[in-house]
């Protein structure tokens, strides 16, 4: 069944004013990660058959344009009437953060302005360099680690990811707290629209700390549960090879996340049997004691599927060999 001639021009205009706002907030350098979003595929009994990458279409993005523009709209209305509310705020990444992303930005060969904090339209213009390269995940992984994590407030401080000077949840009051608190101030306004009431601001601070720290517990939740989903896939998985890329490294071995699965896996030092590697710091990488040969972040290699431990939702790659970027 169709849509009538009515919804599709409803559609088609919906959609260029959602590519005029999408402009707006790209020349004022919000941010736009391209990350891959693993979506695993369960069957009837909740076994792991498949892992691909979550689909974002523009109808997504339409929607969610949308929406930020009506946080974004309420925020600076309850701001100009000096209403309580609780804020989603963004603050800018810590000094720490800034230089090691510098560091390891040019170590692949980029740069980032130095002399300077950071703004988001230098981290965005970063990101448009990469678009298409086969750096972009790695370096939009790393820069989504340099952010200080998103919470609840009832100060505006801002949204550096969104660069936008007031920024809070709305639009969802059906399932986040945060916003129902603002639609009961909002309303509270019109009811009381004769006088200025102010919403318990202790009481709100303390909603907004508790909205933030139950946010992250679910976060991590749901990591947790779709590791073990990951986990339990790459068990079927032993003995086969993929490709990935080098997204970490430490003393102990080096991180890889596979192109095809969006599984992340250690290949060991101990594996590495060729020589004695130590981890180099300021080089990002893990390099031979005596043959100097190196393996350094965004390097691409072909790996194994060696050992999955579902208890610690941990897997093991033993690596095959180094690859060029051509292949």
């Amino acid at each position: 069944m169709g849509i009538t001639k009515t919804i599709d021009e409803a559609l088609r205009t919906l959609d260029d004013l959602a590519r005029s706002l999408r402009k707006v907030r790209s020349d004022r350098g919000a941010l736009d990660l391209n990350i891959p979003e693993a979506k695993v595929v369960l069957d009837q009994k909740g076994h792991p058959v498949d892992i691909q990458r979550s689909q974002r279409l523009e109808s997504h993005r339409l929607v969610e344009d949308f929406m930020i523009l009506a946080n974004e709209v309420v925020a600076a209305d309850m701001e100009t009437r000096e209403l309580s509310a609780i804020y989603r705020i963004h603050e800018p990444p810590v000094s720490e953060s800034t230089e090691s992303l510098r560091e390891l930005i040019t170590r692949v060969g980029y740069k980032l302005p130095k002399g300077r904090s950071l703004k988001p339209k230098d981290l965005q213009q970063l990101l448009d360099q990469v678009r298409g390269h086969p750096v972009e995940a790695l370096i939009s992984r790393v820069v989504l680690r340099s952010l200080s994590k998103a919470r609840y407030d009832t100060r505006n401080l801002s949204h550096f990811g969104l660069a936008s000077p007031g920024y809070l949840h709305f639009t969802s009051p059906i399932r986040r707290y945060p916003d129902l608190m603002v639609h009961r101030e909002v309303i509270r306004s019109f009811i009381h629209e004769e006088e200025k009431i102010d919403g318990d601001l202790e009481t709100l601070q303390s909603i907004a700390e508790h909205s933030s720290s139950r946010e992250q517990e679910a976060a991590e939740a749901e990591r947790s549960s779709v590791n073990l989903k990951k986990v339990e896939f790459m068990e079927g998985h032993l003995g086969k090879e993929f490709i990935g890329q080098i997204s970490g490294v430490a003393a102990y071995g080096f991180f890889v996340t596979l192109d095809t699965y969006f599984v992340d896996g250690l290949v060991h030092v101990n594996s590495l049997r060729d020589d004695f590697y130590l981890l180099d710091r300021d080089a990002y990488a893990i390099i031979g004691e005596r043959g100097h040969r190196r393996y350094r972040i965004g390097d691409r290699v072909r790996v194994q599927v060696s050992r999955v431990d579902k208890e610690a939702r941990h897997v093991d790659f033993s690596l095959v060999r180094k690859m060029a970027w051509k292949d």
